[in-house]
């Protein structure tokens, strides 16, 4: 499977938002906020843009504490030699944010911090404090990512909430989505009809879509055909079903 970014409407939904938040009025409003059910690309999408950019990208922990937050964004940073206390550290770690946040800017790159899984965090006054503290003195992007509560649980927190410039949630894949997935990622030929059950049994989600592909250039490059379709992979299994994780098998006479 070809290693690419597909530009479907939820990565041009991400960067528009990203976008926005660069060109954003009031300093202080550096929150994003992405959310969707799982499945749908957040994680792999905002971690490929923080690699490209040379930006910060972690996942919270259930048992995260403050301190602990510290410690990894400034791991994320490239700091080895961490201090102990939470004060060193968080004065290490805006020191450390601003510089790159600089060296960024003036390469003319996006910089920010992503922090994935946010479910664990969103109801902690403390770890959402300490965030908006970081973002309200440095004033960069963080981009908090969620499972699709996260925007109802900040709801708690006007003081965080205040500081979302942008919410962005990640929907479902369009059959045109899926359709420029499969043309950009796999590396056989896949008919449309193929193309058009992968949608209806990945049900929307992009996880799915890829297992799809993976499953279809397995089986392509064993066969002579120069297009794989419905046909062709009659008897074979396309992917896994979410809900039971039993084998989906392709059925279609030739």
């Amino acid at each position: 499977m070809r290693l690419k970014f597909v530009n479907t409407q939820n990565v041009k939904k991400l960067m528009a938002g990203m976008a926005a938040i660069e060109q954003r009025g009031a300093g202080e409003a550096c929150l994003v906020v992405v959310d969707g059910s799982p499945g749908l690309g957040k994680t792999e999408n905002i971690s490929y843009m923080a690699a490209q950019n040379a930006s910060v990208f972690v996942r919270a922990k259930r048992e995260w504490t403050p301190n602990w937050m510290l410690g990894e964004l400034l791991e994320a940073c490239g700091v080895q030699a961490k201090p102990q206390s939470f004060e060193r550290k968080y004065r290490l770690l805006v020191e450390t944010l601003s510089m790159q946040a600089k060296t960024a800017a003036d390469n003319g790159e996006m910089f920010f911090v992503g922090i994935d899984e946010c479910d664990y965090i969103c109801r902690s006054d403390k770890m959402l404090s300490t965030i908006r503290d970081l973002s309200d003195f440095v004033e960069i992007p963080f981009v908090l990512v969620g499972m699709g509560k996260v925007r109802d649980s900040l709801t708690r927190f006007p003081q965080v909430t205040s500081r979302v410039g942008q919410y962005v949630r990640f929907e479902k894949l369009t059959p045109e989505d899926t359709e420029k997935v499969v043309r950009e990622l796999c590396e056989v030929k896949v008919k449309d009809d193929l193309i058009a059950l992968l949608h209806e049994k990945a049900n929307g989600y992009i996880r799915e879509v890829k297992e799809g592909i993976a499953h279809i250039e397995r089986f392509g490059k064993m066969q002579d055909s120069a297009e794989i379709g419905v046909a062709e992979m009659n008897g074979q299994v396309l992917l896994n079903d979410r809900a039971t994780s039993r084998p989906i098998i392709v059925r279609g006479g030739k």
